[in-house]
């Protein structure tokens, strides 16, 4: 009998001491700055999943315009070095970078256009946001609601850029949008859908309300119970891509 009761609690302290996966889970992003003129990208890691995020340099830099979005795959992590791939026509890019030196590798091409060995420094910074794609400025507090009763379905939203976007389904096709009021407890948001919809999200209440369309009683009003998540990321989002 004793032996049997010291089993439930030699199981709770092992469990106790056992290293949370989710919790270990490693992503991140960087800003890296390189060419002529000098253009910053990006990349978003997720070292558990092999995952990464890689955002192409803008070609105007002023307008910060033509940016591209890859996701591509870690191949590996050695040595403090973290070796990725991306896909781009006609072949791939092959990419390192070093976590010890805070450097960007692009290797060196010999056909069938000579390109020398560079090097760019980068900054290590949270993973960004996935309303931080062909933004000038990173969103620093964006905050994501699911609503459990309509599947993957999530908004995402920031006050302080007038962001937002949205994702329907297991596709998770995004949806445009703006914020456009925020009171104490309440963020408006006007959604780009086939049709503009006002949305609002109830923080105390926990709900978001679909306003409806006079006169359209295939759009009426709704309301789903939803809750505050870990914001969403880019590499959350994207790096879906890689696995299709």
């Amino acid at each position: 009998m004793k032996r049997l009761m010291s089993f439930p609690l030699a199981l709770i302290l092992l469990l106790m001491v056992l290293p949370d996966r989710a919790a270990a889970a490693e992503s991140f992003s960087v800003r890296c700055e390189g060419g002529d003129p000098v253009r910053p990208y990006f990349a978003t890691f997720d070292i558990d999943a092999k995952a990464i995020v890689f955002e192409t340099p803008p070609t105007n830099v002023e307008a910060y315009s033509g940016i591209n979005l890859r996701a591509g795959e870690i191949i590996s992590t050695e040595n403090g070095r973290i070796e990725f791939i991306v896909p781009v026509l006609p072949g791939r890019l092959d990419l390192i970078f070093d976590r010890n030196q805070k450097t960007m590798t692009w290797p060196g091409m010999d056909a069938p256009t000579f390109r020398p060995t560079l090097i760019h420094q980068c900054t290590v910074t949270p993973p960004r946001s996935i309303l931080s794609f062909r933004a000038r400025d990173p969103i620093q507090h964006p905050i994501s609601v699911r609503c459990e009763d309509a599947g993957d379905m999530y908004f995402t939203m920031d006050a302080a850029s007038k962001q937002a976007v949205f994702e329907r389904g297991k596709e998770g096709r995004l949806y445009q949008g703006a914020v456009t009021d925020v009171q104490q407890d309440e963020v408006t948001l006007s959604m780009n859908f086939d049709v503009p919809r006002r949305i609002v999200w109830n923080k105390s209440r926990q709900t978001i309300t679909i306003e409806g369309i006079e006169g359209d009683a295939a759009r009426p009003r709704g309301v789903m119970q939803c809750q505050e998540v870990a914001a969403r990321t880019m590499i959350v989002y994207h790096a879906r891509l890689w696995r299709r």
